[in-house]
């Protein structure tokens, strides 16, 4: 039982290091899969793949060669020049992807009723206490709010997406066919692979290093697979709710969608919403943080601070704004580093023999 609850642990931080505002919001999953109607689909079960068979190798990865950091691991993935390249490019985006994080927290409290800097600096500030207590915090935020997640998917599927028998199952059967804008046609598989490698080269700082958390081999494995299948029911979920409705609706569709759904959707919403952006900001700012600097330092928190500070000033420039721009391109720089992680087999273990349990 022991070890089901850490392969649990280890599910939910990986579930939890990729989802963020962008997913749980609709915008990203409209972006890379909803606007492709039935082909969006195919690519949808394509990106699931990719992410429960890559996401193990790099925690694998990661545990043989006892990486500190994603640097480390770039190093050893890609060689010393086209690593130094991944590691600069990925520092920046981390730093931005915070940015991206904390505006969304802002909008979701402007559609409270609140203010956007209520939200904003709030949630860095609780980001700084979650991870003054590094892999422990992060495991425990996403331990509550992955569960949230799912039940907040089923809801939306029962509730909004059209179904003969309003049931889950049925929607699985006929998920609606979107007429796709003439620009998009044909982009569906490129869009699957944007996906996938961006989400898996963002998950780096956390995944690399989770043999911290825990070190045996089958933990992490079975954790890895179980988390990427997760992310594919997940996403699914949200996509049919996506497909039917046929996108837009400005910063946070899903949101605007269930506007009219009662006060207490609108909340408890509201709060899964936040989670997932909450428990995306702390992963990538702990990645961050340790690129910087080891995470069993003194100065960790206030290397963690100094960090949301810059992601606040980045956060102005918009929520949907970041995500649009950002993301594809992003996804395109990530290809570089998803093919040699898809060729290259595993290295052998640093050490005699074993990194083995830690």
């Amino acid at each position: 039982m022991n070890e089901v609850f850490r392969v649990l642990a280890v599910a939910a931080i990986y579930i939890g290091t990729v989802i963020g505002a962008g997913f749980a919001s609709g915008r990203e999953i409209w972006q890379f899969f909803s606007q492709y109607g039935t082909a969006g689909t195919w690519g949808l079960l394509y990106s699931t793949l990719l992410l429960a068979v890559l996401g193990p190798k790099v925690m694998e990865w990661g545990r043989r060669i006892a990486a500190p950091s994603y640097q480390d691991f770039l190093h050893s993935l890609a060689g010393k020049l086209v690593g130094r390249g991944g590691d600069l490019v990925l520092t920046v985006f981390l730093l931005f992807l915070l940015g991206v994080m904390l505006a969304g927290a802002g909008a979701i409290a402007v559609q409270l009723g609140g203010r956007w800097e209520w939200g904003c600096w709030g949630t860095a500030i609780l980001a700084v206490i979650v991870l003054s207590r590094r892999l422990e915090g992060i495991k425990g935020v996403n331990l509550v709010f992955i569960p949230l997640l799912f039940a907040a998917g089923v809801i939306l599927n029962l509730k909004a997406a059209p179904s003969s028998s309003g049931t889950v199952l049925s929607a699985i059967q006929a998920v609606p066919v979107v007429t796709a804008p003439p620009a998009a046609k044909g982009y569906w598989l490129l869009a699957a692979w944007q996906y996938s490698a961006y989400n898996l080269v963002l998950a780096l700082p956390v995944l690399v290093t989770l043999h911290r958390l825990d070190g045996e081999a089958g933990v992490l494995r079975w954790g890895g697979v179980l988390g990427g299948i997760s992310l594919g029911v997940l996403a699914f979920l949200f996509h049919r709710v996506m497909a039917a409705a046929g996108g837009g609706m400005g910063e946070l569709p899903l949101f605007i969608l269930t506007a009219g759904w009662g006060g207490w959707w609108r909340y408890g919403y509201a709060l899964v919403l936040w989670g997932e952006l909450f428990s995306t900001l702390i992963a990538h700012g702990y990645g961050l943080a340790t690129r910087i600097g080891p995470a069993d330092n003194r100065r960790f928190t206030l290397r963690v601070a100094g960090l949301m500070v810059l992601a606040v000033i980045i956060g102005q420039i918009g929520f949907s704004r970041l995500i649009r721009v950002l993301y594809p391109f992003f996804g395109m720089v990530s290809f570089i580093l998803l093919l040699p992680l898809l060729l290259k087999p595993l290295p052998a273990p640093r050490g005699s023999g074993d990194t083995g349990r830690r």
